[in-house]
């Protein structure tokens, strides 16, 4: 199984301030053979804008790929926030833009972000928050075509005021099941995003996850550790590799102007 990291922000994300070649070096310090850049671009995030400036963005890797040519190689990569109601601004977008992979996440629902401290938790359940973000999440899926691979389904497990932010995979069975089957579908992947992965809960939920995505058929599946600035838990990376072999996945997904190499 190849060593990639197909999920990290820099600079040209809103909430990043890392400069591009430190992850390049780091990557090839800890054996990695490809990384992506999947730099953040919402039509709408409360309270803050993520904007994408694109040609800068390409200008600055590009030069990265050739420096870098015989070391690593460098994918150019975006995390697009998917939102219903910006259904053709986001796949115009996409589609005018010779992105290499394309992540299609959920940040933000009913112009509430997903996040600490914000009104998305207010007057909610754990399991209430959760189960939300999931139908969302499906419905998603089922709108947009415009990306490759569905990034971090256990992104509300982040936050939330909750002692315990866990997911309990056997609450949401029905619809994780629903969410595997439709990215099978419509030849989607599934990102295993170690954000958590340090947590036994994180490592249950993504092989239950897995369980279920390979049962329906799936075999695109990437690895990503949403990472933000260039230094990463590489014991949670490892951690994630097997966990994807166990499920029998014998190969990393990767991608070139959006085709599954």
């Amino acid at each position: 199984m190849r060593k990639v990291d197909y999920h990290m922000h820099t600079y040209f994300s809103a909430d990043s301030e890392e400069n591009p070649r430190n992850h390049v070096l780091e990557a090839i310090e800890n054996g990695l053979e490809e990384i992506c850049f999947t730099e953040h671009r919402d039509f709408h995030f409360p309270g803050m804008s993520f904007d994408l400036a694109v040609s800068s963005y390409f200008k600055e890797i590009r030069a990265l790929q050739q420096e870098f040519d015989s070391k690593i190689i460098i994918k150019i990569g975006l995390e697009m926030g998917l939102d219903s109601r910006f259904k053709k601004e986001i796949n115009d977008f996409v589609h005018s833009v010779p992105f290499d992979f394309v992540i299609g996440s959920v940040h933000e629902i009913n112009d509430c972000e997903v996040y600490d401290h914000t009104g998305y938790y207010e007057e909610k359940s754990k399991q209430q928050a959760q189960q939300m973000y999931f139908e969302a999440v499906l419905d998603c899926i089922r709108t947009f075509d415009c990306f490759n691979s569905l990034g971090h389904l256990d992104y509300v497990a982040r936050y939330g005021p909750y002692e315990d932010k866990s997911i309990d995979f056997e609450q949401y069975e029905g619809i994780i099941r629903q969410i595997a089957k439709e990215l099978v579908a419509k030849n989607k992947g599934m990102e295993v995003n170690t954000r958590l992965f340090q947590l036994k809960k994180t490592q249950t939920f993504y092989h239950f996850f897995l369980e279920q995505y390979v049962k329906a058929g799936g075999k695109i599946v990437t690895l990503g550790t949403d990472s933000h600035i260039a230094q990463r838990d590489w014991s949670s990376v490892s951690l994630a590799r097997q966990l994807i072999a166990d499920a029998g996945i014998t190969s990393l997904s990767t991608f070139t102007k959006q085709i599954l190499d």
